[in-house]
């Protein structure tokens, strides 16, 4: 049992959720029965009924049988939907009085009761047995297995007490540090260079993760400032350096094309508009700034000294800004042209503070949760 059970853990959530549906004998059933009511009496469609139930209820005996021999826990699941099908069934036969006489369904609700306390009762001492081990894998299967006993039976014994337990002996401290920078050749560009931003994106990092109070995973996260003032030590060490930063302006390129429009310049003798052509050349230039860099996240179980953790996360920020002038006739030119050409060709391009920022916020999602799922169960 105690080797099974975390093997299966997996399985039989999986299994169950395969095994959930209605067969095609339930549908039949409710479908006649429906008829049945509405006509009243019908022996050809009484007939109907007890085919369909007991060739219903004599596959999922045999299945039953079958299951008996199946290792635990798998079977339980397996069982367990097999008699829950099995009173469906009878539900549905009981909602005429003729049919339940006529057919006679059995009742298995008991058995179904006894089925899931057994269920339980299996997960709930193997989650004692692993409470036991007081190591954080063990109090993983722990957590779960008290969890699946309630799944069974609803606050069975004190699986829930159990259960905060295992995931209260189970909290890990972490220390999330500052965003570091390992770049060559950009002189004192670095920690505050981003007017406080890395800053504020470290703050919510920890925030994100559930700070010192998080309920979701046994987790406690905090700065340096807040780990000594809690007089913690750390069992996991986040580092966050940037790495292989490039901020490269590309020169600015040019481009060309022609607008012509026909327009209307008057009427003739007739009293039918004159067109005439106008035309005008659009001449583009582009700036672009291209950001790239590499997050190292490095996470280091501190007892063992094992990084568990050493993530290479690339981001990139592309910015491309563009202007115009033109010459020609003005009346060619579309609202676009315009837009272009009434752009300032001064407009400075982003800041390599506000192009780390953005490169920042592109993968802060993946990082939480490559934070939070390394150092929760």
């Amino acid at each position: 049992m105690k080797k099974l059970l975390p093997i299966f853990l997996l399985v039989t959530t999986l299994y169950s959720c395969r095994t959930n549906r209605i067969p095609n004998e339930e549908k039949d059933l409710l479908s006649l029965i429906n008829r049945l009511n509405k006509k009243g009496s019908d022996d050809k469609l009484m007939a109907e009924i007890q085919n369909v139930y007991n060739s219903g209820y004599i596959k999922a005996k045999q299945r039953l049988d079958n299951y008996q021999y199946d290792p635990v826990p798998a079977k339980w699941d397996r069982l367990i939907a097999e008699l829950e099908g099995i009173q469906r069934m009878y539900d549905i036969v009981n909602r005429n009085a003729y049919a339940i006489r006529m057919v006679k369904p059995v009742n298995v609700y008991p058995r179904l009761m006894a089925t899931k306390d057994s269920a339980a009762n299996d997960f709930y001492y193997y989650a004692s047995d692993q409470l036991l081990l007081n190591t954080r894998a063990g109090n993983r299967e722990a957590y779960y297995a008290f969890d699946k006993a309630m799944q069974y039976v609803s606050n069975y014994r004190d699986a829930a007490v159990k259960m905060k337990e295992a995931f209260d002996k189970s909290i890990v401290q972490v220390l999330v540090n500052n965003f570091e920078y390992d770049v060559l050749g950009l002189g004192s560009f670095g920690w505050n260079s981003l007017n406080g931003r890395d800053r504020q994106y470290h703050s919510n990092m920890i925030r994100d993760l559930g700070g010192q109070g998080s309920n979701s995973i046994p987790a406690r996260f905090y700065d340096q400032y807040e780990l000594r003032r809690n007089g913690k030590s750390p069992d996991f060490v986040v580092d966050l350096i940037w790495r292989n930063v490039r901020f490269d302006q590309n020169p600015d390129r040019n481009r060309t094309y022609n607008r012509s429009k026909q327009i209307e310049t008057g009427k003739d003798t007739a009293n039918k508009p004159i067109y005439t052509t106008v035309v005008a050349t659009v001449y583009v230039t582009e700036r672009e700034l291209n950001a790239t860099g590499d997050l190292n996240l490095i996470i280091t179980n501190t007892d063992t000294r094992e990084q568990v953790l050493w993530d290479r996360i690339p981001s990139n920020y592309r910015y491309t800004y563009e202007f115009a002038r033109y010459t020609g006739d003005k009346r060619a030119l579309d609202n676009n042209d315009l837009t272009l050409i009434n752009r300032s060709n001064n407009q400075p391009l982003p800041s390599r503070d506000d192009a780390m920022g953005e490169m920042i916020r592109r993968i802060y999602d993946q990082t939480v949760n490559r934070i939070r799922n390394t150092v929760s169960w």
